[in-house]
């Protein structure tokens, strides 16, 4: 891993501390202040979404274009007993938008029960077999997406051929034709106050108007629905959502309510993934998300979906070992394919191994994205045609650059921040060079990449002081510190990890194994590193180790 250029994340002026007002307004601790005004917090309000979560900030779900219409059909299905089917998707967002709908649905009464394609006999959406075979299997008279749908206007019309019905819940990029469904909810439709909404929030969005808890919940209502955003938090996370306004909120209350207590699933993924008491976004994205991703990119994802649902605790150790298992051979697969990647290059990282598990390519992108600071992407091929997931850091969009290879590609889709597509596997050139010209423009102006920090380890505020400003995450960077100074000692453990301690600082530091890290450093060696804080009620606190950092000054 070669050593990064570092930029402090945002120029602070000469004079009075900008961020004294935000201080004064939420009685923050100066250093948490700043923190905040270096991720663009200028203004009191702009933290109200963080440190003032309640329900009345929320918007009305009425306003959800859609929702009505939804709501109106699916309270028709219930009160009819009408056969529901949520059709939902392998990956994090689906998993949890599926579970959240039928829990909600149960609620009502429904006769509920959910479809996941497979990731690798479907593939991502509508798929016309898979409807055909819920037609002889279940006889349903509604369908339900969550996290697909919007651009399947094909499908729902064949569907309505088989006598069955479609409500599209989405969040991805729309296509030229909205599907004939009896409603289509979708928050990038009628310029939406909150287009940023994961496919979890626009399902928990459709869940409170289901349930009548508009414009604001209390009461069971508040409490009913604060155990969805336990939901709604894991997979606008997982999806890489910006966290900012409304999803900061969803995702704040979801995480004070996994803090406290869980149904058997929730409780069994949160001891496999060791955390224990109050959880921030990082514990999301690196504990409990890979666990439940891991069941879609190994096979199915039905029982990610169960281990949700499941109120029996013997089953929900029984899959959640299961999980583990899959999450295990995950890594191992997804560490071999890394190691054999050749190094990242161009405005846009576009890697092709025929060889490489479908299941793994987008971890290993967004791996190669943080790495290189630049839009990447990993493909495999199957049957002549190369599938590949790509993942772009903030100030890129992924859906503007698809636009520029449509002339090559079979088909994608996604957000700015990760994205799907497929294509000729003999025409990679081409669709490499479209990805990398429209990179060239939209990194123009942005200068040499440089890691952003937020300074040293004693401009950070203590664990206390920082879990008031959670989730951190996309769009709300997780505190990154400038650690530099000789080495006082260096030890392996575990896989091959490092543990750290440098002079003058009283943290100890940990470096894991990864295929890109520099040589094992030796004690008095200098060293320059960023690094975030890892804060526990038990340990104190202590840092994991992000990436080696150039010596000497910050890039301008």
């Amino acid at each position: 891993m070669e050593a990064k250029a570092w930029r402090l994340r945002r120029e602070i002026p000469a004079g009075p501390a900008p961020w004294r007002a935000l201080g004064e307004a939420w009685d923050l601790d100066p250093r948490a202040a700043r923190l905040a005004w270096l991720r663009g917090a200028d203004r009191p309000e702009d933290l109200a979404w963080r440190l003032d979560a309640s329900w009345g900030r929320t918007t009305d779900p009425h306003l959800l274009p859609g929702v009505d219409a939804a709501v109106a059909r699916i309270r028709r299905a219930v009160e009819a007993r009408e056969r529901i089917v949520i059709y939902g998707d392998y990956d994090v967002d689906g998993v949890t938008a599926t579970a959240l709908l039928v829990r909600a649905l149960e609620k009502l009464g429904a006769d509920v029960s959910f479809f996941i394609p497979n990731r690798f006999s479907d593939g991502y959406g509508l798929h016309l077999d898979c409807i055909r075979e819920l037609k002889e299997t279940r006889d349903p008279a509604l369908l339900v997406s969550v996290d697909c749908g919007g651009r399947s206007a094909e499908d729902v019309r064949a569907s309505a051929e088989l006598g069955m019905d479609w409500v599209i819940t989405d969040h991805h990029a729309l296509g030229a034709e909205l599907p004939p469904a009896c409603a289509v909810v979708h928050p990038h439709l009628d310029g939406y106050a909150n287009p940023f909404l994961a496919g979890v929030g626009v399902a928990f969005k459709l869940a409170q108007a289901l349930i009548g808890a508009a414009p604001h919940p209390s009461g069971a209502d508040a409490a009913f629905l604060d155990g969805l955003l336990k939901l709604v938090a894991i997979g606008t996370v997982a999806d890489v959502m910006p966290l900012a306004g409304e999803n900061a909120l969803l995702v704040r209350r979801g995480l004070d309510a996994l803090a406290g207590k869980n149904g058997p699933g929730l409780a069994a993924l949160l001891r496999a993934a060791k955390k224990e008491g109050a959880l921030g976004g990082q514990d999301i994205a690196f504990g409990l998300a890979p666990r439940l991703n891991a069941v879609g990119r190994m096979g199915g994802a039905e029982d990610a979906v169960r281990l949700l649902l499941t109120r029996d605790a013997a089953e929900a150790e029984t899959l959640m070992a299961r999980v583990e298992a899959l999450n295990s051979e995950r890594r191992a697969i997804q560490q071999e394919l890394a190691a054999r990647l050749p190094a990242p290059e161009g405005a846009f990282d576009l890697a092709l191994d025929p060889t490489a598990h479908k299941g793994v390519i987008g971890i290993v992108a967004g791996q190669r994205m943080r790495a290189s600071g630049r839009p990447a992407g990993v493909c495999t091929v199957i049957d002549g045609v190369a599938h590949g997931s790509l993942r772009a850091p903030d100030g890129y969009d992924l859906a503007e650059l698809l636009a520029l290879a449509q002339p090559f590609i079979l088909g994608g889709g996604g957000h700015r921040a990760a994205a799907g597509l497929s294509f000729e596997a003999s025409r990679f050139p081409f669709v490499r060079q479209a990805l990398q010209r429209g990179a060239e423009t939209q990194g123009e102006g942005r200068g040499r990449s440089a890691l952003a920090v937020d300074g040293g380890p004693g401009d950070l505020p203590d664990g206390t002081n920082l879990a008031r400003l959670e989730p951190f995450g996309q769009g709300f960077a997780p505190p990154l510190a400038r650690i530099d100074g000789p080495l006082a000692s260096v030890s392996a453990f575990g896989a091959d990890h490092w543990k750290l301690r440098v002079a003058g600082l009283a943290d100890p530091l940990t470096w894991f194994a990864g295929s890109d890290r520099p040589a094992q450093p030796v004690s008095g060696e200098r060293i320059s590193l960023a690094a975030g804080p890892q804060d526990s009620a038990r340990w104190g606190r202590s840092w994991i180790v992000d990436a080696p950092l150039e010596a000497g000054e910050a890039v301008p």
